[in-house]
């Protein structure tokens, strides 16, 4: 369906608005990273604007990454009445809901905001929210969440992620990489094996196979890594015959930034669905997708020399978007090393 609203949808324009504005998305890190352009696009238009962000941890560190922002506003869900009254003190002007849920709606609502927007959805968001937009999922997800903006009016032709690493989170990665044993120029490849749902998994000794046979071209292998994934990391290093002297590096856990300014270094990032990959996207670093259940038209760029996405379209089940497969998991099972090897050469050219 084409981007439009749910109901008729009046054009903003930059004189009837009071530059006041909070964009709302808690989680996860994929779908904050995926609403930061929104930010660009808002400062562009409104220049003068106090443009804020309502985040959990530890996404809001992914929302840090953006300099157009006033302030990020770190929601905690044990304090919701203390944060209902917040909202509604800041007297803002817009809010944006992302992520429009009922605690958002709620939010949403209490914020007494004259232009509240969101997707449009269950008969509860017709009560919340003054706009609710359509859009589609054949999208890309940045789109998707930007065609909100563009049924207020606010351009958003060529946009940018617009992302800056700190310049300490980026000397942090320098030392580390040099500390273990990263030369200037040498190649590195990041592998982000992990995702929160196992449908999007692939076989932990393809990613070994893999790591091998980039190795073997004088490449060098950074795991990324976050909590409760260090388990998978550790298996996945064992498998890897290599033992070639500073080949593998496993950094410690660290927070997001640090995640990022690694993911910053990397040549290209082989990765299934998950945070690191969308991470790696958002900081123009090349990414090779392992994708089965989820959808590429939403996920991934389209048609982009810089990003590859390796999946079994001749499955009649392709994109799914199950959590449990009622199969035999075909979608990711028939992906070969080979196929991810040769993936990452093609980008790399």
């Amino acid at each position: 369906m084409a981007s439009g609203s749910a109901g008729p949808v009046e054009k903003v324009s930059k004189r009837t608005v009071k530059k006041k504005i909070l964009i709302i998305q808690l989680r996860r890190v994929g779908d904050v990273i995926f609403t930061l352009p929104v930010i660009g696009a808002l400062r562009r238009h409104f220049p003068d604007a106090q443009i804020d962000f309502l985040v959990e941890k530890p996404a809001d560190q992914a929302v840090r990454l953006h300099p157009d922002l006033n302030e990020t506003l770190i929601y905690e869900a044990a304090r919701p009445w203390a944060w209902l009254r917040t909202i509604r003190a800041r007297q803002y002007d817009w809010v944006l809901d992302f992520h429009a849920n009922g605690r958002t709606l709620l939010l949403s609502l209490a914020s007494g905001a004259p232009l509240r927007a969101a997707f449009a959805g269950p008969l509860t968001r017709r009560l919340a929210y003054t706009h609710r937009v359509i859009s589609s999922n054949s999208k890309y997800l940045p789109e998707q969440k930007l065609d909100i903006l563009r049924a207020l009016g606010v351009p958003c032709d060529n946009w940018t992620w617009g992302l800056k690493i700190p310049a300490n989170e980026r000397t942090w990665a320098e030392n580390f990489l040099s500390d273990s044993g990263l030369k200037s120029g040498e190649a590195l490849v990041g592998l982000a094996p992990a995702t929160r749902r196992p449908i999007r998994a692939w076989k932990e000794e393809r990613f070994a196979q893999v790591a091998e046979r980039l190795i073997a071209e004088s490449k060098k292998i950074l795991f990324l890594w976050g909590p409760g994934e260090e388990s998978l990391v550790e298996r996945i290093r064992s498998m890897i015959k290599t033992r070639t002297p500073g080949k593998i590096i496993v950094p410690p856990a660290v927070p997001l930034l640090q995640l990022a300014a690694l993911i910053e270094r990397c040549e290209v990032v082989l990765a299934v669905d998950n945070g690191p990959k969308n991470m790696a996207v958002a900081l123009n670093v090349p990414t090779v997708t392992l994708s089965g259940p989820t959808n590429p038209l939403s996920f991934d760029p389209h048609n982009h020399p810089r990003h590859a996405v390796i999946r079994e379209d001749a499955l009649a089940c392709i994109s799914c978007g199950l959590n449990r497969c009622p199969y035999g998991h075909e979608c990711m099972e028939h992906i070969t090393a080979d196929r991810a090897f040769q993936g990452l050469k093609a980008v790399l050219v």
